[in-house]
């Protein structure tokens, strides 16, 4: 009787290969369900059950009454199932929805729109002793303001740049000096950034690093450089001059000279509001930008009309686009900015000649 049921159960399990495997929603146990759900009775059409050698058994493997049993235990199998199956669908559609599991913003590492969670930059990124009077609700700690427990401008520098000439220096510019493409088209970005994104000023106790090798808005440090140009001035400064509408111009140390003093001509005739420094971090094919807030424009050459018109339309308007006062930055200041000819108070004219 045993080897009857034992044979009988593996043609049991045998029909499960008509079943599929079924995930309720917020769950990652399975249950097994029938293709076709309802009661199944165990019809042996075949008979095969029967037909197995009688040399072996002597009589037919299921006598009547057996048949009966295997077919109540089969029923009661998928109704077990089946039932299972619809409490746990039925469970997650009434789920609430603080019963979610939600990953911890620790560990997320990408943009926050408008500003990230108090509990990531105001806790995290203020120094523990910094006094009151320079913690800012709006940036984390205040502009302009010079302090060494913060930012002065003058300490801890090499935390933003180790002073290397190769970042203004084309060495063996016989060699390495970069052709003029005049025929490639200048590639003109600009990224949504919400109206309410206010960034955050950084001390110099700690390091900011970006996403993207050509910034347009982000963390900065709370002290900004005088508008002008610079042997060199790190990103982590002139991010906080386009915030106060500065426009940036960039230009790798090995570009032909005679199109970065174009183009130098060009922004300081057109706003006063500007830094020019080289960078090390644009393409071989397009070795010059503009960066205003959020916007950028990458050259291979200077088309006039192209630069005027990305002054035009986005210096300015940064969040704090019509702060003027100079900041107090000046490592490596070359010449300070002046308004240009024609250009009114406050850089009212863009572009005037």
């Amino acid at each position: 009787m045993a080897t009857v049921l034992w044979t009988s159960l593996a043609a049991l399990f045998i029909s499960l290969a008509h079943a599929r495997l079924v995930f309720p929603p917020g769950t990652d146990m399975g249950y097994i369900v029938p293709d076709d759900p309802g009661p199944r009775k165990f019809e042996d059409d075949t008979n095969w059950l029967n037909e197995i050698d009688a040399d072996v058994y002597d009589q037919p493997v299921l006598q009547r009454g057996e048949r009966e049993i295997l077919n109540d235990i089969e029923s009661a199998l998928w109704k077990t199932v089946e039932d299972r199956a619809r409490q746990e669908e039925a469970r997650s559609a009434g789920e609430d929805e603080t019963d979610v599991q939600v990953e911890p913003i620790e560990n997320w590492h990408g943009r926050w729109f408008p500003h990230p969670p108090e509990e990531l930059t105001r806790k995290g990124n203020i120094p523990a002793d910094l006094p009151d009077y320079l913690k800012d609700d709006k940036h984390g700690v205040v502009m302009g303001i010079p302090s060494s427990m913060c930012d002065n401008g003058k300490v801890n520098l090499t935390v933003d740049w180790n002073f290397s000439p190769i970042n203004y220096t084309c060495f063996d510019p016989k060699h390495h000096r970069i052709p003029v493409q005049d025929s490639l088209p200048s590639v003109e970005k600009c990224v949504y950034v919400p109206q309410n994104y206010t960034p955050e000023h950084i001390c110099m106790n700690r390091e900011i690093m970006y996403n993207t090798s050509l910034p347009t808005f982000g963390p900065h440090r709370p002290i900004w450089p005088v508008f002008g140009e610079y042997k060199f001035v790190p990103v982590q400064r002139w991010l906080h001059n386009i915030e106060h509408g500065a426009v940036v111009m960039l230009y790798d140390p090995c570009t032909e000279p005679l199109v970065v003093h174009r183009l130098r001509k060009l922004v300081t005739g057109c706003i006063r509001k500007h830094i020019i420094t080289p960078y090390t971090f644009l393409s071989k094919e397009r070795p010059l930008a503009l960066i205003a807030w959020g916007c950028s424009l990458e050259m291979s050459t200077v088309d006039e009309k192209e630069v005027k018109t990305f002054i035009k339309k986005y210096g300015l308007h940064g969040p704090e686009g019509n702060y003027t006062k100079d900041g107090g930055y000046k490592e490596g200041l070359i010449r300070k900015a002046k308004y240009p000819p024609g250009s009114g108070e406050k850089d009212s004219n863009l572009c005037p000649s």
